[in-house]
């Protein structure tokens, strides 16, 4: 039986679209598969946080931002009660705040649900944050307040600082377990547990205790464990600071006095 010219031609185009369609799931395999092996290889990436790969992490996020303290009559100026938040000095051209429509001006008042009181306040948490992890902030534009969100980018040159000591060895709260029920019931929305405290640490000379369940750190709510260490990155030696926490189905509150990192001491 003789074929016809236009089904020929059917069947060419056919086998080219079929063709196609596999070429671009090859090429669609290969890329998932890099971005995967690229993944796995990132020694940041593949460990989960703690004190140490935090450690590697900080400072090398950036936004774009210069920021100063809020003077009583910025805060009028924007309808704030309080003299609060991160004063937007300037914002670089092409930065992820620039693009996330933040401008001179705007007063940045909380970081990613959490109430920003100063500059130096934003600085740290910014500087905590995860490099490509996207951040949302409550920003006043005039007498108006909008939620922005952000992609922090990699710093060409890290920020660099000596940490202080507290002293102690932390992770995050299980989901389901009893120390993140008895918050739930207390109306909080996480917390971090202490699994160790070093001996003769500030830590232990304050107070803390193996099992202590750390729910604010100087009066800011301590939800995750990246929280509670950009909190602790923005202290200095010799600083007090302030924790509320659960022991026993018993909130304290408890004063540490930083220190500075003995030689010997990793954690």
């Amino acid at each position: 039986m003789e074929i016809s010219p236009r089904k020929n031609w059917l069947v060419i185009v056919t086998c080219i679209s079929v063709t196609l369609n596999v070429i671009g799931a090859l090429v669609l395999y290969q890329n998932s598969k890099t971005a995967v092996d690229n993944h796995q290889n990132d020694p940041v990436k593949q460990r989960p946080l703690d004190y140490e790969s935090f450690r590697d992490q900080w400072g090398k996020a950036w936004l774009g931002l210069e920021v100063t303290d809020v003077t009583l009559e910025m805060a009028t100026r924007a309808d704030i009660d309080r003299a609060e938040g991160a004063y937007v000095k300037a914002v670089a051209v092409g930065s992820p705040a620039q693009k996330a429509d933040i401008v001179s001006g705007d007063i940045i008042l909380s970081l990613n649900g959490r109430k920003i009181r100063s500059a130096k306040q934003f600085q740290n948490d910014m500087l905590g944050s995860e490099v490509g992890s996207e951040v949302y902030m409550c920003v006043a534009k005039d007498d108006y307040r909008v939620t922005v969100y952000a992609l922090p980018e990699q710093r060409l040159k890290p920020v660099t600082k000596t940490f202080p000591w507290l002293g102690v060895k932390v992770t995050e709260l299980v989901l389901g377990s009893d120390d993140a029920k008895k918050l739930e019931e207390a109306g909080k929305e996480g917390g971090v547990l202490v699994e160790k405290v070093i001996p003769n640490s500030p830590a232990e000379k304050g107070g803390l205790q193996r099992h202590d369940v750390i729910m604010s750190f100087n009066s800011r709510k301590t939800r995750s464990l990246r929280e509670f260490l950009s909190d602790l990155a923005g202290g200095e030696a010799g600083q007090q600071v302030r924790m509320c926490i659960i022991r026993n189905d018993i909130r304290k509150t408890i004063y540490v006095t930083l220190a500075r990192t003995p030689l010997s001491i990793s954690i």
